[in-house]
């Protein structure tokens, strides 16, 4: 949840004007999303006071983040940092499909393109380049 600052919205709690803000789904309409304005100083008091009310559940939550994250690739070991650089560097040279995509969504014109929208003509033109 990103925070920002409103002067105009003072805080009945602490008297800040940090707002977290988040989207909730509206119990009527599901497709519908309300942004929600919290004050920071409450939100994160409420935080650390549920964190230190359950210790073993934060502990998992932590591991499973963790878990998830390592996952996604989010944590890479010297080996795999490596082996990605190889692989970089071998699509770069040859210029396989993968690498022109990226290239192409570089480019600002066409980054809102989806991938199966782009014709093979157009990858074959930066491969020349």
């Amino acid at each position: 949840m990103p925070t920002v600052e409103i002067p105009d919205k003072i805080c009945s709690h602490c008297g800040g004007i940090k707002w977290k803000t988040e989207y909730r789904k509206s119990t009527k309409d599901p497709n519908v999303k309300i942004l929600m304005y919290r004050c920071a100083v409450k939100g994160n008091e409420r935080n650390y006071k549920w964190k230190r009310e359950n210790p073993e559940k934060t502990r998992e939550h932590n591991k499973r983040s963790c878990r998830n994250r390592r996952a996604n690739g989010y944590y890479k070991t010297p080996k795999e940092q490596e082996r990605n650089r190889q692989r970089a560097k071998k699509d770069s040279t040859t210029l396989c499909d993968n690498y022109v995509y990226r290239i192409i969504f570089n480019d600002p014109e066409i980054k809102h393109l989806s991938r199966s929208d782009i014709p093979q003509e157009l990858i074959e033109t930066k491969r020349k380049q």
